[in-house]
């Protein structure tokens, strides 16, 4: 009896052992998990990843926008917060794959559709005023950033001089109209991290707040599986499909 007892004690505290291993030894950091739990107020969604997959034939770029064919993204909370404050800043500064930090901090924007020519080309008889200032500032119509540069002696920066010329003149007011979808017009987005490149504030360039910028995590999956629903017209989608993904 005291054997049946002692083998029973023996494998039981394997089981225990494995059991407790197995709990302990984390996933994989390169796999990807089967579901995902998203914390929400209107209920808790379970997101079936490895489905998603599938139905995607391994493409993660179908989702994750940032990330082309690599085969590791980083999660969509990295980037997308339930709310940008200062811990989400702390936050996904260390959980966040450097190599994918250029696809929101981008190394520059540089002025691509932007011709000289042809905007003196619309005004005669040394009407350059209509963009540059007048005698009394500058005798000889020069670059802007010759004197329009960090916005020190007391003068606008570059960035704000040329918006305020431009686009605040009421000759290209509409380049604002939704957000930064108007940026584009003129400006085009380099997303290869320079080696120099610091990583700013999105204040630095951008006038509009982070949340316009960049859509919390509540707005893009929204966005992102709704509107791929929607799209197949397949799965839950439109207001009255809420209770089918939200779990009260």
């Amino acid at each position: 009896m005291q054997k049946r007892f002692l083998s029973i004690t023996i494998v039981s505290a394997i089981l225990f052992i494995v059991a407790l291993g197995g709990y302990l030894i984390p996933i994989h950091a390169d796999e990807p998990p089967m579901r995902i739990l998203l914390k929400n107020k209107g209920g808790k969604v379970i997101l079936n990843h490895q489905e998603h997959i599938n139905i995607v034939d391994g493409k993660c770029a179908s989702c994750h926008h940032t990330t082309g064919d690599a085969q590791n993204p980083p999660a969509c909370s990295g980037c997308h917060a339930a709310q940008f404050n200062a811990a989400f800043v702390l936050d996904h500064q260390k959980t966040i794959d450097k190599a994918h930090c250029a696809s929101c901090h981008h190394a520059k924007a540089s002025i691509d559709n932007f011709s000289h020519d042809d905007h003196a080309a619309e005004y005669t008889d040394n009407e350059c005023q209509t963009c540059h200032h007048d005698e009394s500032i500058e005798p000889e119509p020069q670059a802007c950033a010759n004197c329009h540069s960090d916005g020190s002696d007391n003068k606008l920066n570059l960035r704000d001089a040329t918006h305020t010329r431009c686009a605040d003149s009421g000759c290209h007011d509409d380049f604002y109209i939704g957000g930064i979808n108007g940026c584009a017009n003129c400006h085009t987005r380099e997303t290869a991290s320079a080696p120099d490149a610091r990583q700013q504030a999105c204040s630095t360039c951008h006038t509009v707040p982070v949340e316009e910028l960049l859509p919390t995590t509540m707005i893009a999956f929204h966005g992102k599986c709704m509107g791929c629903h929607e799209r197949e017209e397949v799965g839950p989608f439109g207001e009255q499909a809420c209770y089918q993904c939200h779990m009260q």
